[in-house]
């Protein structure tokens, strides 16, 4: 019987960051596990309390192995008042998922992001 760390090893692949704060692939699930205990992976949460949500930007730090890789950085969307109005947006890189997050923000802010995803 495969247990439930090996088959999620045959699919994915994992990250940690370096001290730029850049992906770099490890092979051992141990190493990644310890990594993401010992560290924080949320690098921006934003609560807007009239809007009544919060925009959270993290390291995901698992890929997908194929076809395509998983964004490694996801900001997420929570606590709209309409459950489909919460989302997520990946990024590949820690620069593009930050000013994707104040993107969100502010769309946010002007009422805009129920209507239409980041820009």
């Amino acid at each position: 019987m495969t247990s439930r760390t090996r088959s999620h090893e045959a699919w994915a692949r994992f990250y940690i960051l370096n001290e730029r704060n850049e992906p770099v692939q490890v092979d051992d699930h141990g190493e990644w596990s310890r990594w993401m205990e010992e560290n924080d992976p949320v690098f921006r949460r934003t609560v807007l309390e009239a809007a009544g949500s919060t925009v959270t930007t993290r390291f995901r730090g698992v890929s997908e192995a194929a076809p395509v890789d998983t964004p490694l950085f996801i900001t997420r969307v929570a606590g709209m008042s309409d459950p489909g109005e919460n989302r997520s947006y990946g990024a590949s890189s820690l620069e593009a998922a930050l000013a994707q997050h104040e993107r969100v923000v502010q769309q946010l802010l002007r009422g805009e992001l129920a209507r239409k995803g980041p820009e």
